[in-house]
């Protein structure tokens, strides 16, 4: 019999195959870790998969770093939004602003083309 020393075997039928809490019975795993490389072990058939500490850091880094550019496009538009709303603010004074100075003009230019309307004021 020639072959990998690492090839999985079958289990001895005098092994007992303890039960996962699914009712399913567990399977022989081997690690893939640094630490317990190639170390075999049971596991649920049921399970998909853990990722291991390195992979939860980058997946966690990744989450982070898309969570800052989402509070970064959500402070953009926030910023934007308040500029607009400064610029209408400006616009509405400036427009009622220049209705009051038109009203204050027609009212003096009235007054001055009708010397007699001024004369009854005084």
């Amino acid at each position: 019999m020639t072959g990998n020393a690492f090839d999985p075997l079958p289990l001895p039928s005098s092994v007992p195959v303890p039960m996962c809490f699914y009712g399913d019975p567990y399977k022989v795993a081997k690690s893939d870790e640094e630490d317990t490389y190639r170390q075999r072990y049971w596991m649920c058939f049921n399970f998909a998969f853990e990722p291991i500490l390195r992979q939860r850091r980058i997946n966690k880094m990744v989450e982070d770093k898309e969570m800052m550019e989402k509070r970064r496009r959500e402070e953009a538009a926030e910023k934007e939004h308040k500029e607009e709303e400064k610029r209408r603010r400006v616009a509405a004074y400036r427009e009622e602003r220049e209705k009051k100075l038109e009203g204050a003009h027609r009212a003096k230019t009235t007054m001055e083309e009708n010397l007699d309307a001024l004369r009854k004021r005084k």
